[in-house]
């Protein structure tokens, strides 16, 4: 999604913020830590991991990380590979130079920005759980998951698979795997990556409308968080837009909940806020969306 400018953070008392740097597969993901600023000797605390989507950064959930952290939790927010002060990944330009005895060469190297890779997001996402594992005064058994948009399928596909997460909580999720024409485009550049006959790493091509970056429809075409959606075994909260008119909720949120609910003893939440689309779940949609997910996390964590 485009930038947006968000309502400027106004630190709640009591809770400070630093910033962090993440390693995730060498690249160095600018990131910020929000902690409770009085905190008892050897306590332990729930803490969550907050996740952007396509087009945003760690600034773009700081006002959910102080509300959380304003209640108690340990939050972390970062920014993706090559989206705002995160590092990027690097491209060889031209042939590889021949290696010195110490595995060294000089190189032409191009800087990857603004890629939408659901693959590298989900590292990124897995490296921040494994900072903030390390936390001081982090329950590393009450870690939870917020995320927003494309950044909802990041966090489903995670959570389906790693055990540390106990709760989660989305909002306008994007979890339908690419599908009609979109579909079809991607896995022909599935194929013509793989063949060498597309770009290896896509910069400025096949842009999505009314979004920035690049959509690396190579890895897109096998991201399917929707299809991930039934081996989750933890607490889950949706949260939709009622006017979402990016993507269209039945057949996300929606459809995850629906799949939710048939599964023995699952605990899902679905909310559908009316009255606002896609980017007003940031404005007019903060309040109730944020509340609902402290809610949550103070319920389950």
């Amino acid at each position: 999604m485009a930038e947006k400018v968000y309502p400027p953070l106004g630190m709640p008392e009591g809770v400070g913020r630093r910033q962090v740097t993440v390693w995730s597969n060498g690249i160095a993901l600018d990131a910020d830590l929000y902690r409770p600023s009085a905190l008892a000797p050897g306590a332990a605390l729930p803490a969550a991991v907050l996740v952007h989507g396509w087009g945003g950064n760690k600034l773009t959930a700081e006002r959910y990380a102080a509300l959380f952290a304003s209640a108690g939790m340990i939050t972390l927010t970062f920014s993706q590979p090559g989206w705002f002060g995160s590092g990027s990944p690097l491209q060889l330009v031209g042939g590889a130079p021949a290696p010195d005895g110490r595995g060294e060469a000089l190189a032409r190297v191009r800087f990857i920005r603004e890629l939408v890779d659901p693959f590298a997001w989900t590292a990124g996402l897995r490296a921040a759980l494994d900072y903030i594992e390390g936390e001081p005064n982090v329950d590393p058994a009450r870690l939870g998951l917020w995320a927003t948009s494309l950044g909802g399928g990041i966090a489903v596909h995670q959570a389906a698979d790693d055990p540390r997460v106990k709760a989660l909580s989305v909002q306008v999720p994007a979890l339908a795997p690419l599908s009609g024409p979109a579909g079809e485009l991607a896995r022909r550049r599935a194929i013509e990556t793989a063949r060498g006959d597309a770009p290896a790493i896509p910069q400025g091509v096949d842009p999505w409308p009314g979004m920035d970056g690049t959509p690396y429809l190579a890895a897109m075409a096998h991201f399917d968080p929707l299809g991930r959606v039934e081996r989750l075994r933890i607490p889950t909260l949706i949260i939709d837009a009622g006017d979402d008119e990016l993507f269209p909720i039945a057949e996300n949120g929606g459809r995850a909940a629906e799949i939710l609910r048939t599964i023995p003893g699952s605990v899902v939440e679905r909310q559908v806020i009316p009255g606002i689309d896609h980017y007003g779940i940031y404005f007019d949609g903060y309040e109730p969306g944020s509340r609902a997910a402290l809610a949550w996390f103070e319920r389950h964590l």
